[in-house]
């Protein structure tokens, strides 16, 4: 009697000591995305090497070296208080935040919750951790594209959220939103970007002429929903 209760004492320790299972790839429910170019990613991947989703990690998650990188700079002014503007963008639904004519949200993955999330379902605030598949829509929808980042750095006391983009992708680097006060009252948030990649079109054109377009689109979205 005295070693059963130890077997199953030991079964139920190694149970909640055991970390969750890992997301595969395999797992993503496709026929819930509706980008094709989300999907490409996907299989892009999976091609490169990676199974699950726990494993794809941020291209850099902290950027202590900026002659690395190219960098653009776009600031927002904001009409309203520093703190109310901050518990917004806290408080964003990445589906409104990421949807508009030039881009929208193809599904989420919670690194902390292991739990993947689509389009269709209610979504959760902003986490560090959380993994986000947007479609860019370019040139009136000429061109389509999917790019993913890692949310990798909320720091509540200096008001400061950096996402990185995921190894594999694009582009490699990090944006950084810094929310400041006015003289006035009022907030602004300096939208600093900081990226490379192996193409001179890349570096010089393409993302600083579309990478302002699509951050103005963000910004612009989450005033509305103000």
């Amino acid at each position: 009697m005295r070693i059963s209760v130890l077997i199953i004492l030991a079964v139920f320790i190694l149970l909640v000591k055991s970390p969750r299972a890992q997301v595969c790839l395999s797992d993503i429910q496709l026929a819930r995305i509706e980008h094709d170019k989300v999907l490409e990613y996907i299989n892009f991947q999976k091609e490169i090497g990676f199974e699950t989703l726990d494993e794809i990690e941020p291209s850099v998650d902290n950027v202590s070296d900026t002659k690395k990188y190219f960098i653009r700079e776009n600031v927002y002014g904001v009409k309203k208080g520093l703190e109310e503007v901050w518990k917004k963008y806290l408080q964003l639904n990445p589906k409104k935040s990421w949807n508009g004519k030039k881009v929208s949200l193809g599904f989420l993955f919670s690194k902390k919750e292991k739990r993947i999330i689509y389009r269709d379902e209610n979504m959760p605030k902003i986490d560090t951790g959380m993994v986000v598949y947007l479609n860019l829509r370019l040139m009136k929808g000429l061109v389509n594209m999917a790019t993913a980042f890692e949310i990798v750095r909320i720091d509540k006391e200096n008001k400061v959220i950096e996402f990185s983009y995921l190894t594999g992708n694009i582009s490699s680097g990090l944006q950084r939103l810094q929310f400041v006060e006015t003289s006035k009252g009022r907030t602004e948030i300096i939208h600093t970007s900081f990226y490379k990649s192996n193409n001179f079109a890349k570096n010089y054109f393409f993302y600083p002429y579309f990478h302002t377009r699509l951050t103005n689109e963000f910004h612009r979205n989450i005033k509305r929903m103000m």
